[in-house]
């Protein structure tokens, strides 16, 4: 989630985007923290994120269009429309559209791009991690405190849950060596995720959410595109030598 260039990050940063009602969290009777319940497929939500990190801070929005846990897409624009990033999944392969600097690039595995300020997770937790879930499995059974849930992922991590009366994730943490590293809570109804290695913090907003009728047709790749390996740094770089977009809101 490390490895691609800081520049990246900035040419995707753009501001505003405007708010609305807000929808109701995803209720997870019946489901673990980590599963996603079934009223969360078939849907399709635009969420507004706003991010604060090393490169500075900036606001896109976000639509998932979700039909099963192993089958979703992601696409990001900037507030007038232009789309900033693209990525398809199906079971644990992704393709990556970065439409700024027209590539492209297939992730196996993991998603991991710094630029895009959501994980270090893998691809099938993405979903988990927007719509309010806990973006990791257990790798044995998991222990159970009152409304607290702990467990330890297949790396030895410990993710701790603390869930409502309603099967709400309320929030999470993340710790890795004895010690938390990352946090998500929700506070007035944001979703924040908080990176203390990456000194990153994302907050997100669902705004809209409407029922997803079949499964989205399969992005492609562009006549144009170049395409690489999704660590490979050219990939993040502006075609023709130009200097990324600052993230202080300017078009």
């Amino acid at each position: 989630m490390r490895s691609l260039a800081a520049a990246l990050t900035a040419s995707f940063l753009l501001a505003g985007c405007a708010g609305g009602p807000r929808p109701h969290p995803v209720s997870g009777h019946g489901a673990a923290a980590w599963e996603i319940p079934a009223e969360a497929l078939h849907t399709q939500r635009l969420y507004r994120v706003h991010y604060s990190g090393p490169e500075g801070e900036g606001s896109f929005k976000v639509t998932l269009r979700l039909t099963s846990p192993e089958r979703y897409q992601l696409q990001a624009v900037d507030p007038v429309g232009r789309s900033l990033w693209s990525l398809d999944v199906t079971h644990s392969q992704g393709l990556f559209l970065n439409h700024r600097n027209r590539s492209s690039c297939i992730f196996e595995g993991s998603f991991d791009l710094s630029g895009i300020a959501l994980g270090p997770f893998p691809l099938l937790t993405l979903p988990s991690l927007l719509i309010g879930r806990v973006p990791s499995t257990p790798a044995e059974p998991p222990q159970q405190h009152g409304s607290q849930t702990s467990f330890h992922d297949a790396a030895g991590r410990v993710w701790t849950a603390v869930l409502g009366g309603d099967g709400v994730v309320q929030s999470w943490t993340l710790a890795e060596a004895g010690a938390p590293s990352i946090w998500w809570v929700r506070s007035e109804g944001w979703t924040i995720l908080s990176d203390r290695e990456r000194n990153v913090q994302v907050r997100w907003r669902e705004v809209l959410r409407e029922p997803l009728e079949g499964n989205p047709a399969a992005l492609e790749a562009p006549s144009g595109y170049r395409a690489g390996p999704c660590r490979n740094p050219a990939l993040s770089e502006d075609p023709e030598g130009e200097a990324p977009e600052p993230p202080d809101g300017s078009p």
